[in-house]
């Protein structure tokens, strides 16, 4: 039995509903599980989203709850994060899933991601590269990130029912420290380490067509083949990673090629909340955005 999950605070079931769409139209028979951190989550239901909430996770795994209560004070950020290894282990152990992937909600799909599973016969986790520039003279700014938010995007993790010793593994160093400076970026860069530490069960994904986003646009070019785009010539798009900096530049940087997906995902997040807008990004946003970018958007936060 395979599963789909996410972490989310209760304003953002809207992009979680969204994320639930995109995988469902590969799997009628998609499992798709939300975590809900904060208030108001006793209203949230849609179609086959299975919601659960934090006291499920206290109840069910108290010791485990308890190496990350600290940071109860920080819902939205640093909890939400660093509960990613223990809401698997829950669904892995309470749940009895074989393989679960955890996806962040501002990912949507675009390509059939089942393939993803069977990448999990290979190893009992698996992770996607950054892919940020080697050249730290074509895109200094993402060249300089690799060694402070970490070689792998957290943004997605499988793994399978054997995991369990590298996910408290995971668990222990989010509880020692959360941060993002001397190296540590939150639960993120702690994932450096799993291949190195794990190597016998640690498989690094290199299908350039997973997590396409903003920081990636160099080492993973976007092309046109056959009136579709593709990455580098040869792997079709499976999902976006839409981080503010990812649409804005596809809106007003240099990843164009991109708009007709953004366009589907916007009209997808309109179509669970008619309100929905996108807020540009601001100037103390500017992080891992190309530097073509940057310089524009400085100059139109001028005015």
């Amino acid at each position: 039995m395979n599963s789909f999950s996410t972490i989310i605070t209760s304003d953002y079931f809207l992009y979680a509903k969204a994320l639930f769409g995109s995988l469902k139209r590969f799997d009628d028979q998609l499992s798709f599980h939300v975590l809900v951190v904060g208030d108001g989550q006793e209203d949230l239901s849609y179609e086959d989203i299975k919601v659960h909430k934090l006291s499920d996770l206290e109840r069910l795994l108290p010791e485990d709850y308890s190496l990350i209560e600290k940071y109860n004070d920080d819902i939205a950020s640093n909890l939400r994060w660093a509960l990613k290894p223990l809401f698997l282990k829950y669904l892995l152990m309470e749940k009895k899933y074989e393989k679960v992937i955890f996806v962040d909600p501002d990912l949507y799909f675009y390509n059939s991601p089942l393939f993803l599973f069977d990448f999990l016969d290979k190893g009992d986790v698996i992770i996607t590269p950054h892919w940020r520039s080697k050249d730290p003279f074509k895109d200094p700014d993402n060249f300089n990130s690799l060694f402070t938010g970490g070689l792998y995007n957290a943004g997605f993790f499988g793994c399978t029912s054997n995991s369990i010793n590298i996910l408290d593994w995971w668990l222990r160093v989010c509880s020692y420290k959360m941060e993002k400076h001397q190296g540590f970026y939150v639960d993120q860069a702690y994932l450096n380490l799993m291949p190195i530490y794990f190597s016998n069960q640690v498989e690094v994904l290199d299908h350039k067509g997973c997590n396409v986003s903003n920081w990636n646009m160099i080492e993973c070019k976007r092309t046109t083949s056959e009136n579709d785009v593709v990455i580098n010539n040869e792997y079709p798009i499976v999902f976006i990673h839409y981080t503010k900096g990812t649409i804005n530049e596809i809106l007003y940087g240099s990843d164009g090629l991109l708009q007709p997906f953004l366009d589907e995902y916007f009209k997808a997040l309109t179509s669970h909340n008619t309100l929905f807008k996108h807020e540009p990004i601001n100037g103390g946003e500017l992080d891992n955005v190309s530097h073509s970018l940057k310089t524009k958007l400085k100059m139109l936060l001028k005015f």
